[in-house]
């Protein structure tokens, strides 16, 4: 009953991961809003399977505050969006990688922890965050990698103060548009997150590598005592 009648909402909805997401989380009870930047997008196919219609939404990058007035009775966001532009290194892949996978992500969490804060909404509250394996490992695409480094890092520092779950999501090569060398199936990888997040898990990690059972909670424990002693809590922007 942990996902019955909760409003999620989830980035990224058209995508692999997002489809397989919606389904699994509408079998077990969501009421379900896709955020999409794809406008033409259509979820009849899932929706055939679920007692209830996924509500749609297309947003855009960088008008994430748009969506302010739909998101108050969300009570899980999801964020799944990204960007993989593989080998490439010039200065336009830079930027959209870090816009896409860093800065739009953190957004994101801005503005829902600020809609909340405004509503007084319930500490159950949950933001879960698709940072992948690629905080530790790898991912044969170094702008993807640092990227989400990033975004990773910057959650463990906002998980210090924030009054809400966040959870991230460690999830290794799922055969996907993004990453054509996935082994998993997505949608056992979403049965996993959706199970592991009814255990109380905060990190949830799902891949066939075990390096990263070792390598994500080393880091995770260092950076976070890092953060805690080098910096301090600003009140006035929580």
């Amino acid at each position: 009953m942990f996902f019955k009648d909760k409003v999620i909402a989830i980035t990224g909805a058209s995508g692999t991961m997002g489809r397989a997401l919606l389904a699994e989380l509408g079998k077990r009870g969501a009421r379900l809003i896709a955020l999409t930047t794809s406008p033409n997008v259509n979820f009849a196919d899932l929706e055939q399977d679920l007692s209830q219609p996924i509500e749609v939404i297309v947003w855009k990058i960088g008008q994430e505050a748009e969506l302010r007035d739909r998101l108050k009775e969300v009570d899980i966001l999801i964020l799944n969006h990204g960007l993989n532009v593989l080998a490439a290194r010039d200065s336009l892949s830079i930027y959209n990688s870090y816009e896409v996978n860093t800065f739009s992500v953190f957004r994101w969490v801005d503005l829902i922890m600020d809609i909340w804060s405004t509503a007084i909404a319930s500490p159950q509250k949950e933001i879960w965050v698709n940072t992948s394996e690629a905080e530790v490992n790898p991912a044969l695409s170094p702008l993807y990698e640092l990227s989400k480094r990033a975004i990773g890092d910057l959650l463990t520092l906002r998980r210090l103060d924030c009054p809400y779950v966040i959870r991230k999501l460690i999830l290794g090569p799922f055969k996907s548009n993004l990453n054509p060398y996935g082994v998993m199936s997505a949608s056992f990888v979403a049965w996993a997150i959706a199970t592991l997040a009814q255990l109380g898990l905060h990190d949830i990690i799902v891949t066939i590598n075990p390096i990263t059972f070792v390598a994500y909670p080393l880091k995770e424990i260092g950076r976070s005592l890092y953060f805690r002693m080098f910096s301090r809590t600003n009140q006035k922007s929580l």
